[in-house]
């Protein structure tokens, strides 16, 4: 029904993070909108913004933002994509252009990236979890669309651009400022927006709830299942999944995995075993109170800051952390697999910065840590690529997002997630970048008689899935 005279005229515009409608009674509105009388309007989270468009379309209300511009850029990467990349893309398309890649490291998915870019044809924010991945993309982008398109919102770099590269961290003064000027999320490694492990959402879904872009596109080797409620609130489902096992010795490199025992020393194990009971003896204060292992876990180290008997425990725990990950027999093991595969490059995968710069000294090959510069670990990766660089020792940042297409050994000495299956596989996946005939194999070095061997368990659940599908598949294990 249209305005009386007095009525003002009904706007619609989208600020600072909010969908605001102006001159329309609430009882005519979506329910979703509520009155906020610091605007005198009825507003909704930003995310809501096409369908509150929509809404005012069919009732010719104005609009007062300018849309966001068109991307009017060829796509000049040279790749031909494959079937897969294409379907992948195409399912995204139908699913009304919202929604989630799931496809194993290796397989491409920032031509995907680039593929839906294209498709959509307008502006685009593409978000990353770091810094060396926003490096990473902001190279890709500039190659496939034209350097003069692409800009960095980070730290000091605040550029924007028709496609604008920034990371989880720094979206959210981006998004809630300029947000209107993307139509098009990429969400690269969108497992980092699961729900917490008790079910609830995360600080960083508000980038998401603020921001109008109609279309929205994550990208993953490891989804996080049943956890991903405001994932596929916020994004949309999966719209396309491949896993490593359909995609083994076709798109991507054959593979095999190894699990090497090594033993403690006996100055070891007794070091083991009077750290474990110092530990065990005080945890099980907690555990007997808790509904869940995590629970325990959080009573038991908010007590350490009161309680000095926790406190010993809490430090106990951290020894006895380190002495697994630093165990002599690990870094002799790792000395034999090196000997045994002297023709091939490898990652070694350590669980902390100490084992790291360990295995750095003692064989003698460089390291990457979080505090390595961008350009020196650009500098390593490349000369790896180059074949210059037999082995690099690292801690989390080889995890994801880099691609070594070169190496094809792996050696994984502890983690840094207790067992979390979703590292274990992305470790697995650096290696599946596929190169000729070339086979990929992960060794695990477990310090047997210790927590490792339960990790270890957790760790190979995700790596096991895979194995009973190639073997459906008849590729074997």
């Amino acid at each position: 029904m249209p305005p009386s005279p007095a009525s003002p005229t009904p706007r619609l515009s989208w600020r600072l993070g909010l969908a605001i409608v102006r001159g329309v009674a609430a009882d005519q509105a979506p329910p979703w909108l509520v009155p906020d009388a610091r605007l005198d309007a009825l507003v909704a989270p930003g995310h809501r913004y096409p369908e509150l468009r929509a809404w005012a379309a069919a009732r010719g209300i104005v609009e007062d933002d300018t849309p966001a511009a068109s991307l009017d850029a060829a796509l000049l990467d040279p790749r031909s994509p494959r079937d897969y990349q294409q379907e992948a893309v195409a399912r995204w398309h139908a699913a009304g252009r919202r929604g989630t890649v799931v496809l194993p490291t290796g397989a491409g998915k920032t031509l995907v990236a680039l593929l839906a870019m294209h498709n959509v044809g307008r502006r685009a924010c593409i978000i990353a979890p770091t810094r060396a991945l926003l490096a990473q993309w902001f190279a890709q982008l500039a190659d496939a669309f034209g350097a003069e398109r692409v800009g960095a919102w980070y730290g000091d770099e605040k550029d924007i651009r028709p496609i604008t590269v920034t990371t989880y961290h720094s979206a959210f003064p981006l998004l809630e400022r300029w947000g209107a000027e993307f139509d098009l999320l990429v969400l690269d490694e969108v497992h980092h927006l699961a729900d917490t492990v008790d079910g609830e959402a995360r600080a960083w879904h508000d980038h998401l709830r603020i921001a109008p872009a109609p279309f929205r596109l994550g990208l993953t080797a490891t989804y996080p299942e049943a956890r991903d409620t405001e994932l596929r609130r916020l994004v949309g489902a999966v719209v396309y999944r491949r896993t490593i096992g359909e995609m083994t010795d076709g798109e991507l490199a054959s593979f095999a995995t190894e699990r090497r025992w090594v033993r403690l020393t006996a100055n070891e194990e007794a070091q083991y075993t009077r750290l474990s009971a110092l530990y065990d003896t005080q945890i099980a204060r907690f555990q007997q109170h808790a509904a869940t292992p995590a629970d325990a876990w959080r009573m038991f180290a908010a007590s350490a800051r009161r309680d000095p008997a926790v406190r010993r425990a809490l430090r106990a725990f951290h020894e006895r952390e380190r002495l697994v990950r630093m165990a002599d027999g690990k870094l002799d093991e790792t000395r034999r697999i090196l000997g045994a595969h002297s023709a091939e490059q490898a990652i070694i995968f350590c669980g902390g910065t100490d084992a790291a710069l360990s295995v750095s000294r003692a064989l003698a090959i460089p390291i990457i840590t979080a505090s390595t510069p961008a350009s020196e670990r650009h500098a390593l990766l490349g000369a790896m690529s180059r074949g210059d660089v037999r082995a690099v020792a690292s801690v989390r940042v080889l995890d994801e997002g880099w691609d070594v297409p070169s190496a094809k050994l792996g050696i994984v000495l502890g983690d840094s997630t207790r067992g979390g299956a979703r590292q274990h596989a992305q470790r697995l996946g650096r290696l599946l970048r596929r190169q000729g005939d070339s086979v990929a194999t992960l060794y695990e070095i477990v310090a047997a008689g210790t927590y490792e061997f339960f990790a270890s368990q957790k760790r190979g659940t995700g790596v096991r899935r895979v194995a009973e599908r190639s073997d459906q598949l008849g590729w074997g294990w």
